[in-house]
């Protein structure tokens, strides 16, 4: 395998390895400081876990940075407006608050809360409603939640009932007992199976024997041929016995047999003359 210092790619590959590397373990310093870092290991998919890891936390802390310097802003920038506000303005408004009642002074305190519970910028009837609007909404969502909460819980409370129950008829029922002679029963059932299974491997010894040892027969191709040949004898046999049926009245000896075929060419020579003189009938009365 090549080096680092042999490999121009495998070295800057490795320089920006170890520069990764250690991004990381500055970064895992500062997460558990003032503890050291865990040991745990180090390949190339862990790093890339990390390092997604580590540039997520950064970017989350950034945000959050930004978002309190905003906030340090906004708060500044209302401050700064209250300091210039018109002192003519601010006396007015002290002295109104200073003539107010009780009475007035804990409506204008109750308007104020109900302002600020309902997230509204200011006491407009307007955005009061829409306030309230959206405060009735989330109310219903929570109930709905609720309700769905109670559900599950009334659900998982009847399950756990039910459990109970089995739980308890397991441990009490007699049909779910350990029988006493469960071990001797055990036993016998292990001696059996293992008598089975040596019983099993010498009928396999024979049957591998029984095979090596069987002679070859014949083939079902070698009966299949066998047997049209003999269905081809069969046919020629029946032919040949009807071609005997045809000689089976003539007479055994030469002589005869002559006479009886003359006889036989006569009697076809008469049949043929009828037939001829049949026909001329027809086509004369035609």
């Amino acid at each position: 395998m090549d080096s680092p210092l042999v490999s121009p790619a495998k070295a800057r590959q490795a320089a920006i390895q170890a520069k990764d590397w250690a991004y990381v373990n500055s970064w895992l310093s500062r997460q558990y400081a003032p503890n050291p870092i865990p040991a745990f290991e180090r390949n190339e998919d862990t790093l890339r876990s990390l390092l997604a890891l580590a540039a997520a936390n950064d970017a989350a802390d950034e945000e959050a940075t930004v978002l309190h310097h905003a906030r340090q802003q906004a708060v500044q920038g209302f401050r700064t407006r209250e300091n210039n506000e018109d002192q003519q303005k601010k006396e007015l408004l002290d002295e109104l608050e200073f003539c107010l009642d009780d009475n007035s002074r804990q409506k204008l305190d109750d308007l104020a809360q109900t302002s600020a519970a309902l997230g509204a910028l200011n006491a407009e009837p307007k955005d009061l409603a829409q306030g309230i609007i959206e405060l009735t909404k989330e109310e219903f969502r929570a109930q709905e939640q609720l309700s769905k909460v109670e559900e599950l819980h009334d659900y998982l409370r009847r399950e756990l009932t039910t459990l109970r129950e089995q739980l308890k008829e397991l441990t009490s029922d007699p049909a779910y007992e350990t029988p006493v002679d469960l071990p001797a029963l055990t036993a016998e059932w292990s001696r059996g199976t293992r008598l089975l299974m040596a019983k099993v491997g010498e009928y396999n010894d024979r049957i591998t024997l029984l095979e090596r040892n069987k002679s070859d027969g014949p083939t079902l191709a070698d009966l299949k041929r066998e047997e049209e040949d003999v269905t081809t004898l069969v046919n020629t046999v029946q032919y040949l016995e009807s071609r005997v049926k045809l000689f089976h009245d003539l007479p055994k000896d030469v002589s005869g047999g002559r006479a009886k075929y003359r006889e036989l060419e006569q009697e076809l020579a008469l049949l043929i003359q009828q037939r001829d003189s049949m026909f001329e009938n027809l086509v004369d009365r035609g």
